[in-house]
């Protein structure tokens, strides 16, 4: 894993070598190994790479070359299939200087020109500079584990792994994008192309930016796409198991190779417990696994993950968590350069931190739910249109009635999970999963927002993210049109982010098996009911291992995993958020209303209502604009 950055100048050959190590020297901690530049002869293009050294440790230093040094590649991520790749190239007359996987990719780029990000598996943001051509091409993978930002205009363009890379060069403006804020407080995250500042976009998954030095412009292009809806008849449940047996197997053999010591994050969750099924399968090593735990036994997912790792015969290894969590919370900003509140980057954090000690690299879960049908939203869904069906004389009442219900602040209780239910099940399917999401409403945003902040955001909807989504997709069965949702949005723009920012926070490489894109397009192909069955969510994944492991693990409850936020607040938390919510802070920034902060701060201190998630998102927002603006 590394950081990548550099610049391309249309016009000028002014590409120092200052700029580009000012922008590098942001990303440090994404490869503390060494650093690499290069600068065209030219000076009109740069570019540089902070590395984290996972494969070939004695000559794979970047950037890397092709044999007549005329294309140079760096590389954040990993090719996990490069050896096959390396072996299809050599018979193909092409002559390596390295055992690493980034000189496959500038192979296989003199091989198959723009078709050769086909030829990858992986996680990768790729910068790659033809020399003869005058061309620059940026990639990012198919899912978008590994980020790529950048910056376009009629003089260039500027990338980078992360934006405070961006914000080195003087030529990047620093204005908010309204809209992304109004995204944020919506979904607690900034959903793609966005960014939180105007110059700034996100490259997609599975897209490339082909810079073109002579025709002075950048074409944005596609080369993958997963099947929207698979046209194919039910096979049956045996050659979907057949096939996910060896998939998992394969994808496990490819992403277990690495030149550092690894590793397993497990929870007592079906994703992790795959994951380890598999690699404990494959591998010939002993697996090292690594559980944290909160004191609060509702926030626990040790005893699971004990049973797991006993049963697969990990070396496992629990941690309790009882952090300084002002300190952390601080820290956080200095890895999340734009507005960004999941809870659950504080266990993240600490769990990366303490298993940095052991190992370089870690395989984590992500994808799971939204492959396969995790989450009880999936449920709801499926039940909302009886609801409808009841007469509007019961529902009316009811739903009075569930507004009124005290929720608890253990986890994601069942009083909130009715209360979102009755709030999303009058609304079409896109909407009703969207109220799932959903942080501030419209109305709340109506009342939060100072003046300024809504004339300017003018009607815009937080929905409007998902609705560019699903435009894609058009009719088809509503459980594939949410997974395939929640892949481009949840998954991408949270989950993804977390899990890279968390790692690269402590130079750990984290590696998603689940989101090998071979399980990815296989799983499309899937008829639903082999993945939501009744109120069994994931039932792929349970049929796949019920004969494998305990049945605790595989009947168990989702637990997810978050801290005790709605405790802390309310507790030791409770002096920082009133002075980082204070009025002059609120005031000062301009964009919200301090009194409605207040307002929230109090009703949860007072326990009238739990608005823990709000509040997060209004402080993270805050403590971002003090350091970032």
């Amino acid at each position: 894993m590394c950081g990548i950055t550099g610049k391309l100048s249309y016009f000028e050959n002014n590409i120092h070598q200052e700029l580009i190590q000012k922008m590098n020297s942001k990303l440090f901690h994404r490869g503390p190994d060494e650093e690499g530049l290069y600068i065209a002869p030219e000076k009109n293009f740069g570019m540089a790479i902070r590395r984290l050294k996972i494969i070939d440790l004695v000559s794979g230093s970047q950037p890397i070359f092709n044999e007549t040094k005329d294309v140079v590649v760096v590389l954040n991520g990993e090719i996990y299939n490069y050896l096959e790749l390396r072996k299809e190239l050599e018979l193909k007359g092409h002559s390596f200087s390295t055992n690493s996987d980034t000189e496959t990719i500038a192979h296989a780029y003199e091989e198959y020109d723009l078709k050769f990000l086909e030829h990858l598996n992986g996680m990768f943001a790729i910068s790659l500079w033809d020399q003869k051509k005058k061309r620059l091409i940026l990639a990012r993978d198919r899912l978008g584990i590994k980020p790529l930002y950048y910056r376009a205009d009629f003089k260039g363009i500027a990338f980078a792994s992360e934006i405070k890379a961006l914000l080195q060069d003087p030529d990047c403006s620093k204005e908010l994008d309204l809209f992304a804020l109004d995204d944020y407080f919506s979904l607690l995250y900034v959903p793609q192309p966005r960014s939180i500042f105007k110059s700034i976009k996100k490259l997609e998954p599975g897209h490339f930016l082909l810079c073109d030095l002579n025709k002075k412009n950048a074409q944005n292009e596609t080369y993958w796409e997963r099947a929207l809806f698979s046209s194919l008849p039910d096979l049956g449940w045996n050659h979907y198991k057949e096939n996910l047996d060896q998939l998992f197997m394969d994808s496990l053999k490819l992403q277990l190779r690495s030149d550092v010591p690894s590793g397993l994050f497990l929870s007592s969750g079906l994703d992790s417990a795959a994951i380890l099924y598999y690699a404990s399968r494959v591998s010939s090593q002993k697996i090292k696994s690594f559980t944290v735990h909160f004191p609060e036994e509702s926030y626990s997912e040790k005893d699971g993950a004990k049973a797991l790792a006993e049963v697969c015969g990990s070396e496992h290894q629990e941690i309790l968590l009882e952090p300084n969590v002002q300190e952390i919370i601080l820290k956080l900003n200095d890895f999340f350069d734009e507005p960004f509140a999941d809870s659950s980057a504080i266990p993240t954090y600490l769990l990366c931190q303490a298993a940095r000690k052991h190992i370089t690299v870690a395989l984590s879960g992500e994808g799971g739910d939204e492959l396969f049908a995790g989450y009880p939203t999936y449920i709801a869904t499926q039940y909302a249109p009886y609801y409808k069906k009841l007469p509007l004389f019961l529902r009316k009442p009811f739903s009075k009635l569930v507004e009124k219900i005290p929720v608890s602040w253990d986890r994601i209780s069942w009083e909130f999970k009715l209360k979102q239910f009755v709030r999303g099940a009058e609304s079409s399917v896109e909407r009703s999963h969207f109220s799932w999401k959903e942080i501030f409403t419209e109305d709340d945003k109506n009342n939060l927002y100072s003046q300024n902040f809504l004339a300017e955001k003018n009607g815009h909807d937080g929905f409007e993210s998902f609705k560019m989504v699903l435009e894609k997709i058009g009719s088809g069965i509503d459980l594939e049109k949410l997974l395939y949702l929640d892949q481009k949005t949840y998954l991408l723009d949270e989950f993804l982010v977390k899990s890279d920012r968390m790692s690269m926070a402590h130079a750990l490489e984290v590696r998603v098996p689940i989101l090998d894109h071979r399980i990815v397009e296989f799983a499309a192909t899937i008829p639903s009911h082999y993945k939501l069955r009744g109120l069994t969510t994931k039932w792929t994944l349970r049929k796949l291992l019920e004969d494998r492991l305990p049945k605790e693990i595989i009947h168990g409850k989702k637990k997810g995993f978050s801290p005790p936020l709605p405790q802390w607040i309310a507790g030791t938390l409770k002096p920082f958020f009133q002075e980082i919510l204070s009025y002059e802070n609120l005031k000062s920034i301009g964009l919200l209303r301090p009194e409605a902060v207040n307002q929230l701060l109090q009703e949860h201190l007072e326990k009238k209502c739990d608005h823990h998630r709000r509040l997060w998102a209004i402080l993270n927002f805050v403590l971002w604009h003090k350091k970032w603006m």
